[in-house]
């Protein structure tokens, strides 16, 4: 028996191969499940938030005037503008839905703001803005704050 031979059979007689040629070729049994173009037409009603307690896309789109209004660029800027002002609005993230949703779009705006190329002092809005991040990460009891200034964090870096 040629040592080849002799390494096949004592793996097959362990367990870790078999002789069949066709072990582990996938051969489907019926038809394949055709592709559905309205697989997520109920993706939404999954995703429902509960009562009373709308998600923020729900809540930006109930209120496009209030989200316009505290966005507005300058408005956005002064938050970059000195490490209080970007403490003062990271205070308001609060707890799993016991944030003010102004609050929260403004963070998330401040975010994109300070990572768009080509703004006025730029770099030094971003450092204001990512120490700010850094320091209510560290100093949060709360997971859900941590983790949301983490998320923050990851995007502009």
């Amino acid at each position: 028996m040629r040592i080849e031979n002799i390494a096949f059979a004592l793996l097959l007689a362990a367990g870790c191969t078999t002789a069949d040629p066709d072990y582990g070729r996938f051969e489907p049994v019926g038809p394949l499940a055709k592709p559905n173009p309205a697989a997520y037409d109920s993706y939404s009603k999954a995703m429902a938030s509960a009562p009373g307690r709308p998600s923020a896309f729900e809540w930006q789109n109930a209120n496009k005037a209030a989200v316009a209004k505290v966005t507005r660029p300058e408005r956005i800027a002064a938050f970059t503008d000195s490490p209080a002002a970007a403490d003062a609005l990271l205070a308001e993230i609060g707890t799993s839905y016991t944030g003010d949703p102004v609050a929260l779009t403004q963070i998330a705006t401040v975010t994109q703001f300070v990572m768009t190329p080509g703004r006025p002092g730029a770099a030094a809005r971003r450092a204001t803005w990512v120490a700010a991040l850094e320091r209510a990460r560290d100093g949060a009891t709360d997971g859900y704050v941590k983790t949301f200034c983490a998320q923050q964090l990851r995007l502009c870096r």
